[in-house]
């Protein structure tokens, strides 16, 4: 090292070849057969600058590691300013915007945290478009009735799905008491304190960044098919009949169970269905999309950063055609702008102002705020020949002799209705900072004034729950087929259109001041 002292467990590999290496043993020697003459070594140790050495036939080399001060020189962002890494006693970490924007695929900064924070745990429960963020616990759980840290952007209280993860400059978490007392009482399960993009003096510099994603389901449940279901309750029948001869009349002969796999006509389709729940209800993949181009740059005067980031999420389940003049399903868009602005006004005197403007709209069926597993819960509870979502005559399948238990999720999707939920923000910073360091080194004073506008509207679409489409069952035993309701059922329903009739529009507004 740069004191002349061996470092014992240096690791020494070859550049470009992990598997060859060895590490020095207790007075720092190494010794290592490379490939060919022009092999490059790489020497690395924890907290000191990694080297890369040409390796030399018959010649001893003598390499110095030099400590790496770089990280303790890191300014991180905390509760009453900025600290120097080195001098925080505090328990913070942070993350900065280039391992952020590593975290591809996903559209939610809470996301991008994820496996990125120590000490930070991260819980999806829902993968529904516009509605992936997750819940954050700081270490551990320490309410059971609200764990959820404090979230500050640029030094505000505000949601962390407002923030566009390229916009970000650095995340900091602060997890102990010692790191969030200045906040109190709301700081108690932590704090998180996110902190933008800003100009810099300079020629503009433009960034256009664009994503795709293909999602798809990491794990469904696996159920047998009709066929194999059948055959399988055949053989379980074949061993108990000495215990029980009754079981002969639920045993399914050969020729039947066939037809649930290689049906002869429609009429054999419609009454021995063979359904693959999920591949009914889920597409094998749903697409994402996420565009951004920001514009930051600016002189002695002023300094400015200008983003705009737009986001589609797509939708796993399939559409149906219900021939209701609307597709129901779900999908999020979402428009983020951002400027940050800051003026120079004197040596000693700085404004900032930064305007943030966000519109997302979601889409999903109507009803969904009670809850998503109707949509869903055929692939996990419908048994393959319990009915067929959609028969051959167009009408919806129900299972007549245990309809409660036994969902057809296919018709609750396509006849649900459709709803539209938009959030609209706007949020406002003008900040004045002084430099008082002419009455005492390092004094200043600094003045804020926010003021965040937030528009939401639900209920607007097409309320389609209480039009109740005509359904039908075909009994396999007779081939009889049952309606759920009689055959004047479409000429003596009420039908409903309730639309627009439980619109809600709630305005948020909040004021921030501080000095």
């Amino acid at each position: 090292d740069e004191d002349n002292e061996p470092v014992i467990g240096v690791n020494i590999t070859l550049k470009g070849n992990r598997v060859i290496g060895t590490i020095t043993d207790i007075d720092g020697n190494f010794q290592l057969t490379v490939p060919g003459p022009n092999s490059v070594l790489v020497v690395s140790f924890i907290g000191m600058t990694p080297q890369g050495v040409k390796a030399e036939a018959g010649k001893t080399m003598r390499i110095v590691l030099r400590s790496d001060n770089l990280q303790l020189d890191e300014v991180v962002v905390v509760g009453y300013g900025e600290q120097k890494k080195a001098s925080i006693v505090g328990a913070i970490t942070q993350t900065n915007a280039k391992t952020l924007e590593r975290a591809g695929g996903v559209t939610s900064l809470g996301q991008a945290l994820t496996g990125n924070l120590p000490g930070v745990v991260t819980t999806t429960s829902t993968g529904m478009p516009g509605d992936e963020d997750p819940k954050i616990v700081i270490r551990a759980q320490s309410s059971w009735n609200n764990s959820d840290p404090l979230v500050l952007v640029d030094g505000i209280e505000r949601t962390m799905s407002s923030v566009d993860i390229a916009s970000v400059e650095s995340v900091s978490v602060l997890k102990d008491a010692s790191a969030t007392a200045v906040y109190g009482v709301k700081g108690a399960n932590g704090v998180i304190l996110i902190t933008t993009k800003r100009g810099k003096e300079g020629k503009a510099q433009v960034q256009l960044k664009a994503n795709a994603t293909m999602k798809m389901a990491s794990k469904l449940p696996e159920k047998l098919d009709a066929y194999d279901t059948f055959i399988l309750k055949n053989s379980v029948l074949e061993r108990e009949l000495g215990i029980s001869s009754t079981g002969w009349g639920y045993y399914k002969p050969m020729e039947i169970i066939e037809k649930y796999r290689n049906p002869a006509n429609k009429e054999e389709w419609d009454r021995y269905p063979n359904v693959d729940w999920v591949k009914e209800l889920f597409r094998d993949y749903a697409m994402s999309y996420n565009f951004n181009a920001n514009v930051s740059g600016g002189t002695r005067f002023v300094s400015y950063f200008t983003s705009v980031d737009f986001v589609h999420e797509g939708d796993l389940f399939r559409s149906f055609k219900n021939n209701r003049g609307y597709t129901s399903g779900y999908g999020f868009n979402r428009m983020n702008f951002r400027s940050n602005l800051d003026f120079n006004l004197t040596k000693i005197t700085k404004f900032s102002t930064n305007l943030f403007g966000s519109n997302g709209m979601r889409s999903l069926p109507w009803g969904a705020s009670t809850g998503d597993q109707s949509y869903w819960s055929s692939a996990y509870r419908t048994a393959p020949d319990a009915m067929r979502p959609i028969y051959s005559n167009g009408l919806y399948g129900y299972y007549d002799p245990r309809n409660a238990d036994v969902p057809n999720s296919v018709a609750n999707l396509a006849v649900s209705g459709t709803e539209k939920r938009t959030t609209t923000r706007i949020n406002t910073d003008f900040v004045l900072a002084q430099d008082l360091s002419m009455i005492t080194k390092g004094l200043s004073v600094k003045g804020t004034f926010s003021l965040d506008h937030t528009f939401v509207e639900e209920g607007r679409g097409i309320n389609d729950l209480y039009n109740y489409a005509h359904r039908m069952w075909v009994n396999p035993d007779s081939g009889d087929i049952l309606y759920e309701r009689g055959e004047d059922f479409m000429e003596s329903i009420k039908w409903s259109t309730q639309a627009g009739t439980v619109n809600k529009r709630n305005n948020y507004r909040k004021i921030y001041y501080a000095a």
